[in-house]
């Protein structure tokens, strides 16, 4: 119920959908004592669409949002998990020639396993996150307050629906049907190479300590960086899988256009085999270390999807609906923004929710605040990550016009 200055008295937050932000704005509104529930679509032990890819780059941004959203437990947990940070950034033609390094491990920076990072981001939420619940409809009840409907007929009555639900967001379908994604005309084929003696002896060093960006005249781009798990944690003595994500990895994606991969692009993107045989195509003439890295890669971990955008849109009038991460600002994973931005949307709506709560501020208020700053740094990020996009597209890559620095990562 809410007061007379519109803040909510013993407040109740839904959150459709069990992304990263979703979980993280679950933590930070549980460890401030705020009623929460999430309900996400898959079951705990499936696979949701967010964590397509291996890794997923935390910058200092995305690792401050985290600090401030877990408890002490979740958060070392997620130091632990957490990958050894790449010692640099650099750009290197096709045929592996340096066009540019900043030897500098990137400041701020927490690379980690998808599927680690979902792990650490579930602990401690059994009481708050309900599996296997899709979000379906919601309308608003007459008292102020959000009515959510799921696939299974249940209801649940909210004073605040957050939609955390990914690029096909039903929340957004029904709140901003406006606001859409689309492709890019651009596709990110994926592998991973685990990191062994035979590796290490035909890959140049820095191609396994580096984030790496490899260009060539003809659009095509490919990111290298590596999965290295810090020591200690553990994770090169529980698996003895090395197709495993614990096993310490290196992972290539080769962004290129639509067109090679015919007309229906998604009949192909789950095939490994097409997949690698048509990567190998494309990079026939590059140097023999990257084609061989390619080629030994299994096929049946090689993946491929479609990059996407959110179309950029006017702020909208506030209500008791509001959105986080991918479901409001989708972006290609090109300058490993997603993440982070998600993360970031994650605790600045806490803050604010919890403000609402302690009726610091009319919760109307509170969700325009965080709208105002969301809209502005959100979509940023989305027009950053195009203009990498565009480049590609364009043919007219140049290296100098991305703002290298420490900090820069990609999502993969």
């Amino acid at each position: 119920m809410s007061g007379p200055d519109g803040a909510s008295q013993g407040m109740h937050v839904i959150i459709a959908g069990g992304g990263i932000a979703g979980l993280a704005l679950a933590h930070g509104l549980k460890k401030a004592a705020v009623s929460v529930a999430v309900f996400e679509r898959g079951g705990r032990d499936s696979h949701p669409s967010w964590q397509q890819g291996y890794q997923i780059h935390i910058n200092a941004d995305g690792s401050r949002a985290l600090n401030e959203c877990l408890p002490p437990g979740v958060r070392a947990l997620f130091e632990a998990k957490a990958l050894q940070p790449s010692a640099g950034v650099q750009m290197l033609t096709a045929r592996l020639e340096v066009i540019r390094t900043i030897e500098a491990e990137l400041a701020g920076s927490n690379p980690i396993v998808r599927s680690a990072l979902r792990s650490v981001l579930l602990q401690d939420l059994d009481d708050v996150v309900r599996f296997g619940t899709a979000f379906r409809r919601y309308e608003d009840l007459p008292d102020g307050r959000v009515q959510a409907t799921f696939a299974d007929g249940t209801h649940e009555v909210g004073d605040v629906l957050v939609g955390a639900d990914g690029v096909r967001s039903a929340v957004r379908a029904q709140y901003l049907p406006h606001a859409t994604v689309d492709g890019i005309g651009l596709v990110g084929t994926a592998g991973r190479l685990p990191i062994d003696d035979t590796v290490r002896s035909y890959l140049p060093g820095s191609l396994l300590t580096h984030l790496n960006g490899v260009t060539d005249p003809d659009g095509l781009y490919m990111i290298v960086t590596e999965s290295i798990h810090k020591a200690g944690d553990g994770s090169q003595t529980r698996s003895l899988d090395r197709s495993s994500d614990e096993h310490d990895h290196l992972i290539w994606v080769l962004v290129s256009s639509s067109e090679p991969y015919g007309t229906d692009p998604r009949s192909m993107f789950r095939d490994g085999p097409a997949l690698l045989a048509l990567v190998l195509e494309q990079i026939a003439g590059w140097h023999p270390s990257l084609r061989r890295m390619v080629a030994e890669t299994d096929p049946e971990v090689v993946s491929a999807t479609e990059l996407q955008a959110s179309r950029v849109i006017e702020p909208w009038e506030t209500t008791h609906v509001t959105l986080v991460g991918d479901a409001v600002h989708t972006m290609p994973p090109l300058r490993g923004l997603g993440g982070s931005t998600a993360l970031k949307d994650a605790a600045l709506l806490c803050g604010k929710l919890i403000a609402a709560a302690r009726s610091q501020v009319s919760l109307l208020s509170a969700i325009h605040e965080y709208e105002a700053a969301m809209i502005d740094y959100g979509f940023a990020a989305v027009r950053n990550s195009l203009q990498f996009a565009d480049m590609l597209k364009s043919r007219r890559f140049d290296p100098r016009r991305l703002g290298m620095r420490p900090g820069a990562g990609t999502d993969v």
